[in-house]
C-alpha cells in the first residue's frame, strides 16, 4: 500500500478502487496484496455500489472477454472473498463478545461493588449487634454463655464468672466444666451430648463448686444457634442462681412431710375440702371415723354427711368465709356414719385462697368427741335427771318451774304443783333393804308417768318425795283428776322379787297464782298441804290452805330443835312398871322416851317420833335411849333390884343396822 492512500496498490497489482465496506474490516498485511486485488475484482462484480459501478465498467469488459482464461482465477477469488467475509464476520462477533463480556464485567464489578457496600453494612451491623449483646449480657443478673455443639465455651458474661468462680480465660474451651460440682459433672456432659445429638433444647438443674468451696444451685436453660440453613453452629445458654429457690423447695418438702406426717396421724382426721364442698382428701382416720372407705368417701359432698339439723349453722360460718369476713371457723357437729351411727365431732377448718382471693379449698381437722360427748351428756343428766329413776331432779325442776310460771303469767293461765309422797315407804326399804327399795322408786315413778299429760313434768326430789309440775290447767278439777289418777295407780300392789308390796301416797296440792307467784311460794305451800294429807290419814291429796301455814312451821321448828335434843341433853327417860299381880312386885318396866323441850316444855313422843323417823333422826335417838336405860338398869342392879328387867322399843331403821348386836351387848356388859 503506498502513501497511505487507501484505494491504491502496489504496482505489480494495477490500480483498482477499495470498495467502501472494506475499510471496517481489519488492516491485512502486504502479503495478501494480490489476493486482495482480486478480492476487489469480485466484490466489483458481485456487490459494487452504485457510486462504483461507472468505475468498474472497464473491468467488466474485460471479464467477458477473458472470461475463459480467468475462470480458475474467479472461482479463486470467490473462494478468498468467501473466506475474507468469515473472517471479516468473526472479527465483528469477537468484537461484540468482548464488548459483552467487558459490559459484563462492568456489571460484574457494579454488583461487585454493591454486596461489597452490603456486606460492610452487615458486619457494621453485627459488630453494633455483638455490642449491644455482650452490653446486654454484662448487665443480666444471670450466667449467659456461648458453647460450640461440641460442649467448648466461646463466650461467658461477668455473672456467669462471678456464679462459677473461673475467669473467662478459665472458662474457654472445656474449662467451665471445672465449675461443674463433682457429682453433677458426668450427669450434665451426658445431657448436653444426648440434646446436642437431637437438636434439642438443654434444660438442667445443676450444682457449681468454687475454687473456694462455695455451692450455687443453677437452673440452665441452652437454645441452639442456627445458621441460614438451619444447621446448628452452637449454643447460646442462661444459668440463673436458684439457690433461693431450692431452699424454698427444701422448706415446701420439709412443709409437705410435716404434713404428711400429720395427715396421716391415727388420733385425728384431716381433710381436704374444695370450695364446690366436696372432698378431696382424706386420711385414714377420719375413713375409720365415718364407716367409708377412702374411694367412697372421696366421691361424696361435705353435705352428704352432715346432720341435717346442724347443715344451717355451717352453712352460715361458710357464708363467712366465702365473704372475707373470717378466715376460719370452729364449732361442733354430727356427721352420718355410713352405718347410720352419728360421730359427735369438734371441726376446726381454715380457707386457703387464691392469688384473686377467692377460696380454692378447706383444711379441716375432725376430732371424734363422741365419747366426750356422751359423757357430757351423762354428765348433763345426772346433773338435771335423777340416776335412779331417770326422772328430772330439782334443778331441772326448778327451771321448768320458772319458764311455766313466767308462760302463765303472759298467757293468764293457772298453773299447778303437786307434791308426792309415799306412804309406809321408809318400813318397806327398812324391811326388806334398799334394793327392793330402789327398784319399787322406780316403778312408782313409772306409774306416775302414765298419770300426767306430756306437758306435764314429774321430778324426784329425793327419798319418796315426787313433785309434779303441771303448767297449763284450766281449773283446779284438773289438778284433781291427774291427782286422784295417781291415788288410783298406787292401789295396785307391787310385785318385786317375790315380794307383793301394798304402798299408798299422799299428794299436796298449790296452784298459781292463787297460793303463790313463785317457785318457792308454790313449793312451800305444796309442801304444807302434803303435811295435811298425811295428818288427814295418808293416801288422799290435799290443796293447800293459808291457815295450815302455822303447822307447817311448828313441824319444821320442832325437826329442827329436835337434832340438837341429843347434845344438849333435853330427852329424858320416863318408866312404866310391870306388876306380878300374883307376887305383888314389880318385876320390869318399858323405858318411855320424853322431850323436855326448854320452850314448850315435855313434848309428847306423838308429835316428835314421826319427825325423827321421816328426818333420821331415829338412830342416834333411838342409840341414846338404849344406853340411858342400860345405865338405869345396871344402877338398879347395884341397888339391889337385881330381879328387874327394862324393855326398850327399837325403830325398824335399828334393826336393819348389822352391829345391832354389838351395839346392845357391850353396853349391857359394861355397865351390869
Amino acid at each position: 500500500m503506498t502513501g497511505g492512500n487507501p484505494t491504491g496498490l502496489d504496482k505489480g497489482l494495477g490500480r483498482f478502487f477499495w470498495f467502501p465496506r472494506f475499510r471496517s474490516l481489519p488492516k491485512i498485511g502486504v502479503a495478501s496484496a494480490g489476493s486482495l486485488a482480486i478480492a476487489g475484482v469480485a466484490a466489483e462484480v458481485l456487490a459494487a455500489s452504485p457510486t462504483e459501478n461507472n468505475l468498474a465498467m472497464p473491468f467488466r469488459a474485460t471479464l467477458l472477454i477473458t472470461g475463459s482464461g480467468l475462470a480458475l482465477l474467479g472461482l479463486a477469488a470467490i473462494s478468498i472473498v468467501t473466506l475474507l467475509i468469515i473472517r471479516e464476520r468473526r472479527g465483528q462477533e469477537g468484537r461484540e463478545q468482548q464488548q459483552a463480556r467487558l459490559d459484563l464485567l462492568n456489571d460484574r464489578q457494579q454488583q461487585l461493588e454493591e454486596e461489597l457496600g452490603h456486606q460492610r453494612k452487615i458486619a457494621e451491623t453485627l459488630r453494633n449487634s455483638e455490642q449491644h449483646f455482650r452490653k446486654l449480657a454484662q448487665q443480666l443478673p444471670v450466667g449467659v454463655f456461648i458453647n460450640s455443639i461440641e460442649g467448648e465455651c466461646r463466650y461467658v458474661n461477668d455473672h456467669w464468672c462471678w456464679m462459677s468462680g473461673l475467669t473467662a480465660e478459665e472458662a474457654a474451651g472445656m474449662g467451665w466444666t471445672r465449675a461443674l460440682h463433682p457429682d453433677d459433672r458426668e450427669p450434665v456432659l451426658q445431657l448436653w451430648r444426648r440434646m446436642v445429638a437431637q437438636g434439642s433444647e438443654v434444660v438442667t438443674q445443676h450444682r457449681f463448686r468454687t475454687p473456694s468451696g462455695r455451692e450455687i444451685w443453677l437452673n440452665t436453660r441452652a437454645v441452639p444457634i442456627r445458621d441460614r440453613a438451619s444447621h446448628i453452629t452452637g449454643y447460646l445458654g442462661a444459668s440463673t442462681d436458684i439457690a433461693d429457690l431450692k431452699k424454698t423447695e427444701e422448706t415446701l418438702r420439709a412443709s409437705e412431710a410435716r404434713f404428711r406426717h400429720y395427715f396421716e396421724l391415727p388420733l385425728i382426721g384431716i381433710a381436704l375440702i374444695g370450695s364446690d364442698k366436696r372432698w378431696w382428701e382424706v386420711n385414714d382416720r377420719l375413713c375409720e371415723m365415718l364407716g367409708y372407705r377412702r374411694s367412697r368417701l372421696l366421691g361424696m359432698t361435705w353435705a352428704e354427711i352432715t346432720h341435717p339439723d346442724d347443715q344451717a349453722a355451717e352453712e352460715a360460718q361458710l357464708g363467712r368465709v366465702i365473704n372475707r369476713r373470717i378466715e376460719g371457723y370452729s364449732l361442733d357437729k354430727r356427721f352420718i356414719r355410713q352405718d347410720g351411727a352419728l360421730l359427735y365431732a369438734s371441726l376446726s377448718t381454715r380457707c386457703v385462697r387464691q392469688a384473686n382471693g377467692v377460696v380454692d379449698h378447706f383444711v379441716a381437722v375432725i376430732q371424734d368427741i363422741t365419747e366426750r360427748r356422751q359423757a357430757a351428756e351423762h354428765i348433763e343428766h345426772l346433773a338435771y335427771y335423777d340416776a335412779l329413776t331417770g326422772l328430772p331432779n330439782r334443778s331441772l325442776l326448778s327451771d321448768r318451774l320458772q319458764q311455766a310460771l313466767l308462760r302463765a303469767s303472759r298467757e293468764h293461765n293457772l298453773a299447778g304443783m303437786l307434791l308426792v309422797d309415799l306412804d309406809r315407804f321408809k318400813l318397806i326399804n327398812d324391811a326388806l333393804g334398799h334394793k327392793i327399795g330402789d327398784r319399787l322408786l322406780g316403778e312408782v315413778a313409772i306409774r306416775l308417768q302414765q298419770c300426767v299429760r306430756q306437758c306435764d313434768t314429774i321430778s324426784r326430789q329425793g327419798g319418796d318425795e315426787f313433785a309434779v309440775l303441771l303448767p297449763t290447767l284450766t281449773s283446779s278439777d284438773d289438778a284433781i283428776r291427774i291427782a286422784q289418777r295417781m291415788l288410783d295407780a298406787m292401789m295396785q300392789p307391787f310385785r318385786l322379787d317375790g315380794h307383793e308390796l301394798n304402798v299408798s301416797c299422799s299428794i299436796g296440792i298449790s296452784l298459781y297464782p292463787r297460793d303463790g307467784c313463785t317457785s318457792e311460794s308454790l313449793l312451800k305451800n305444796a309442801d304444807i298441804a302434803l303435811y295435811r294429807a298425811k295428818d288427814m290419814g295418808r293416801n288422799n291429796y290435799q290443796f293447800y290452805v293459808s291457815g295450815r301455814t302455822m303447822l307447817s312451821r311448828e313441824r319444821l321448828n320442832l325437826e329442827t330443835d329436835l337434832r340438837h335434843a341429843i347434845n344438849r341433853r333435853q330427852l329424858e327417860l320416863y318408866y312404866q312398871p310391870k306388876w306380878d299381880f300374883r307376887t305383888d312386885a314389880i318385876t320390869g318396866a318399858e323405858a318411855l322416851i320424853r322431850w323436855n323441850h326448854p320452850d314448850l316444855g315435855l313434848i309428847s313422843p306423838a308429835r316428835f317420833i314421826s319427825i325423827a323417823e321421816e328426818s333420821g333422826l331415829v338412830l342416834p335417838m333411838g342409840e341414846w335411849i338404849l344406853r340411858a336405860a342400860v345405865d338405869e338398869i345396871s344402877q338398879l342392879h347395884r341397888e339391889g333390884f337385881t330381879g328387874l328387867r327394862i324393855a326398850v322399843n327399837l325403830s325398824a331403821l335399828q334393826f336393819r343396822q348389822a352391829n345391832l348386836r354389838d351395839r346392845v351387848h357391850p353396853s349391857s356388859a359394861v355397865n351390869s
